[in-house]
């Protein structure tokens, strides 16, 4: 298995591909893996390359997944950033994220996100947005590095910009989609599975085979 590094940031992209099919993973040195303008810009570019390079199959988790054990998803927007935005900029931002988004319900390929750990805010939206969803349960053994899936923006006074306030609703109904949005409940896999969040939830042994047979539709 070849794992290529596609871009290099604050918080980086690993590629791996086979026949139609590609994996994703984020990357970065605290292993949070934040959503900077720079990352949207080069998920955007990335998605494009594979929808015109004939890929049908799209998997997008934590990188450390391709190679053992993984642990966080995303922890969403970069803050730092989010708190310099003006209106201007603002919605150059969402709009770079709305286009990740976007790519990931694009009908011309089956997406899969591989949730796992801390996925807050926009990067719940991310994980959300994925076509199909599967969940990483704790380590049956520690109980540690199970699933923290939440959306705690309006608790901080942001407005979430990246379409989450419409996809949730879609996938949830509006009663879920209030128990993240307003109601601030963070959800470990099996509460993700019963609110049908996820389709599927993985054991941490299980994740990487798991994506590999998908990916080659096994």
């Amino acid at each position: 298995m070849t794992i290529q590094a596609w871009y290099e940031g604050r918080t980086s992209l690993d590629l791996w591909r086979e026949g139609d099919g590609a994996w994703i993973g984020l990357r970065s040195s605290d292993g949070l893996h934040r959503l900077h303008s720079d990352l949207l810009l080069a998920m955007d570019r990335l998605f494009i390359e594979l929808r015109w390079a004939g890929v049908r199959r799209l998997a997008l988790g934590g990188s450390a997944w391709m190679a053992g054990r993984g642990h966080h998803f995303c922890a969403g927007a970069d803050l730092h950033e989010v708190g310099a935005l003006d209106p201007v900029s603002a919605e150059s931002f969402s709009r770079r994220g709305q286009r990740v988004m976007n790519h990931l319900l694009w009908p011309g390929w089956r997406s899969l996100t591989v949730i796992s750990g801390v996925a807050m805010g926009g990067g719940c939206d991310l994980a959300l947005h994925g076509q199909e969803r599967w969940a990483v349960d704790a380590d049956p053994v520690t109980g540690k590095g199970g699933l923290r899936l939440a959306h705690p923006a309006a608790k901080h006074g942001i407005l979430t910009g990246f379409g989450g306030t419409v996809r949730l609703p879609e996938l949830l109904g509006s009663a879920g989609a209030d128990r993240l949005f307003r109601g601030f409940e963070t959800w470990d896999a099996e509460t993700a599975l019963e609110a049908d969040a996820v389709q599927r939830v993985l054991a941490p042994d299980e994740v990487g085979d798991a994506i590999r047979a998908w990916l080659r539709y096994d």
